[in-house]
């Protein structure tokens, strides 16, 4: 699915996301100025719908944009918001108008609807807080028409309130995901109704953070804790509460630091499937003393991870320590060469699973997995004006790794009606899997009328247990393109290219390669003003059904078309 969250921004922008990954992690937006620890997990990303704060151009840095936009199981269209006018090399920043409040309504082929809205409280330096909404529907999709349809349907609010020495931040929604396993043998079953095929994911959430945001603190901290509870149509569900906290206390003045993070996380699932006593407890504690040295040119952190895991379901009750260091040399030209080796316990989750792939089969096997120890090298840094780059290798020993194998049989429907579909069961390789990853990514921003964005990766598993990393790909690259063609006239032009991915055919017993991913993505927007506009979209316009995950073919070239407004 492409999903896509949005920004109320001053400034037009257009960031291309991508998140595809085979660990649930991800989607992330990277400064220069930061290290980047590639993992296999992803992040989720944080949206802030505050309204815009115009930006001095002079002060522009090059910012990494891992554009998380991923053709992944369920489809679904990216869009941005485009509701102020272009800046002209000529216009200053008095000349730019921002808007509290936007909407974004739209219409394509497979019968797509779509409706968005942001709605802002006035700017205050004290409080504020916005409300969204989103729905992204296709009433039809590639396989046998109503069966393959999907719906996503969103509400968040949000809100800050700050003082001048801390901040509190609240946040909270509700998400709907509407699908159906269309991973079935058109030629012999034709029968099935939507009601035999049907899921339904119901997920609620709330998070609130208390950070200090004194400049000059004589002890930093940050608490962020929230609660996500997740529901489907097969009486699954999971509670999870999840709470982080940071401290950093100066001990040499600008030379040493030192650091303490702590995380707990509550954990209980229950699933129908499970015996009459059927809620699990999976808990996961984590605590990492360290220290930060910076002696100019040269930094260093060490630290060590305690990490004890809970696990009712297989009755684990185990801690083990990780430690961890890396080390970093800036040269005079700010590029940054650095080393290190990490190690944790990477928790994995129904929520996480369900949101790398959608068709899992009911009571689907959860473990954590162990990254046992995680060695890299890397360099980050500016080329030339506007062009900079940030690399990375990574060889790391996992336990526990999961791979996504083809599972095919007689299954229940909620009603009690043996089907015969595709889907997913979570398989964990027994032996330790060395891990290899080399991602680069350059950008360029120098252009006041083209932006564009580059990376790839390319992924080396060394498994055992299973003859080929299913569905797991080996190289994927995706390249993303703003275009500011004229002062009306704005476009973002994304291609994705994936290869790799093998699946496993159940009736010959050995893998099967899936064909390579090509998707290219486009999207024009014309402003009739600074508060009106209308945009269409064109998805996968060289039309590849490709697949995703074995059996579950995606949307052909679909469109959407439509106005932004602001108020």
């Amino acid at each position: 699915m492409k999903i896509q969250h949005f920004k109320t921004i001053i400034v037009l922008s257009f960031i291309s996301t991508y998140a595809f990954s085979q660990k649930p992690v991800v989607n992330e937006e990277i400064n220069i100025t930061k290290d980047r620890e590639v993992v296999l997990p992803k992040a989720n990303r944080i949206i802030d719908k505050i309204p815009p704060v115009v930006t001095d151009k002079k002060e522009k840095k090059m910012s990494y944009a891992f554009f998380d936009r991923k053709p992944t199981a369920v489809e679904e269209t990216k869009f941005v918001p485009n509701v102020v006018s272009p800046v002209s090399k000529k216009s200053t920043n008095e000349d730019v108008i921002g808007y509290k409040n936007y909407f974004k309504v739209g219409l394509g082929n497979f019968g797509r609807i779509y409706a968005e809205t942001y709605i802002n409280s006035d700017q205050n330096k004290k409080f504020v807080y916005g409300i969204s909404g989103l729905h992204n529907s296709t009433k039809r999709g590639p396989i046998d028409a109503e069966n393959s349809a999907t719906s996503l349907s969103k509400i968040s609010v949000d809100g800050k309130y700050h003082q001048k020495n801390y901040e509190l931040k609240l946040d909270m929604g509700y998400e709907n995901r509407g699908y159906y396993f269309y991973g079935y043998d058109t030629l012999t079953q034709n029968d099935y109704t939507q009601q035999d095929l049907r899921q339904r994911v119901n997920l609620y959430n709330f998070t609130a953070s208390f950070e200090n945001t004194n400049p000059k603190p004589k002890v930093d901290y940050s608490l962020t804790t929230g609660i996500k509870t997740l529901s489907d149509f097969y009486k699954a569900s999971e509670i999870d509460w999840g709470t982080q906290f940071k401290a950093y206390f100066p001990l040499v003045e600008d030379k040493v630091t030192a650091l303490v993070a702590g995380e707990a996380y509550l954990t209980q699932r229950s699933d129908n499937y499970f015996e009459l006593d059927n809620v699990r407890k999976r808990n996961l504690y984590r605590v990492e003393p360290a220290f930060r040295f910076d002696f100019g040119r040269i930094s260093a952190k060490i630290g060590y991870k305690a990490v004890n895991e809970y696990e009712q379901i297989e009755r684990i009750n185990t801690t083990k320590g990780f430690p961890t260091a890396s080390i970093s040399y800036k040269t005079p030209s700010l590029t940054y060469f650095f080393i290190g080796f990490d190690g944790d316990i990477i928790r994995n989750t129904l929520h996480s699973f369900l949101n790398e792939n959608p068709f899992l089969v009911q009571a689907v096997n959860l473990k954590n997995t162990y990254k046992n120890q995680d060695f890299y090298i890397g360099s980050r840094g500016e080329l030339y004006s506007g062009i900079s780059f940030n690399t990375k290798i990574s060889y790391g020993k996992y336990e526990n790794l999961y791979f996504f194998n083809k599972y095919e049989g007689l299954t229940d429907t909620p009603a009690g009606q043996p089907i015969s579909v595709t889907k997913f069961q979570a398989e964990y390789e027994d032996a330790i899997t060395d891990f290899v990853n080399v991602s680069a990514e350059i950008g360029y921003s120098n252009f006041e009328n083209w932006k564009s964005n580059l990376k790839l990766d390319y992924n080396y598993y060394e498994t055992v247990k299973f003859t080929k990393p299913y569905h797991r790909p080996a190289f994927t690259s995706r390249w993303g393109n703003t275009f500011t063609l004229t002062n009306k006239l704005v476009s973002s032009v994304d291609l994705y290219y994936i290869s790799g991915i093998y699946a496993k055919d159940l009736e010959l017993n050995q893998p099967v390669k899936l064909k390579d991913i090509i998707d290219v993505n486009a999207e024009f927007t014309y402003l009739f003003s600074k508060q009106f506009s209308a945009f269409v979209k064109l998805n996968n316009i060289v039309g590849q059904n490709y697949q995703r995950y074995y059996n579950y073919p995606q949307l052909g070239l679909n469109f959407v078309a439509g106005i932004n407004v602001a108020l």
